[in-house]
C-alpha cells in the first residue's frame, strides 16, 4: 500500500482553501451592463471593483444587506439624494455599524463605489 507522505497530507487542505476562498472572492457582484451605446462606463467597473473587495461582505454581493444595511431596495436614494453625502458616511464611517474607509479608500475610489451603488445595484 502506498504510504502517503505528510507534505501531500498538509498541501491538499490548502489547496481546497484557497480554492474556496478564490470562489467566495469570485461573488455575484451585479455585472456593469453596456450603455446604448455598448461602452461600459470605467468608473461603474471600478466602483464594482471596490464593492467586492470592501463593500460585499456585510451588505452583500448583491447589495441584499446581511451584517450591513441592506442597500439595494432604492432606500439609499430618499436617505441621500445627493450622492456626494455619502462619500463622509464611507470615509467617516458611520454609528458602530458603518466602519470608516479613509485609510483604505480614496475618492475617487468612494464616488465609484457611490455610483456602482445607485446605477447597479438599484
Amino acid at each position: 500500500m502506498p504510504r502517503t507522505s505528510l507534505h501531500s497530507k498538509r498541501i491538499i487542505p490548502i489547496i481546497m482553501l484557497l480554492l474556496t476562498s478564490i470562489s467566495c472572492g469570485v461573488s455575484a457582484s451585479p455585472e456593469v451592463q453596456p450603455d446604448e451605446n455598448g461602452s461600459i462606463d470605467p468608473e461603474l467597473l471600478q466602483g464594482r471593483e471596490v464593492w467586492g473587495i470592501h463593500c460585499s461582505s456585510c451588505h452583500g454581493a448583491s447589495g441584499q444587506g446581511g451584517r450591513g444595511k441592506k442597500l439595494n431596495n432604492g432606500e439609499l436614494a430618499t436617505s441621500y439624494p445627493d450622492r456626494t453625502s455619502l462619500v463622509s458616511v464611507i470615509q467617516n464611517g458611520k454609528g458602530q455599524g458603518m466602519p470608516a474607509f479613509s485609510s483604505k479608500l480614496t475618492i475617487e475610489e468612494t464616488e465609484a463605489v457611490i455610483n456602482y451603488i445607485f446605477d447597479v445595484l438599484n
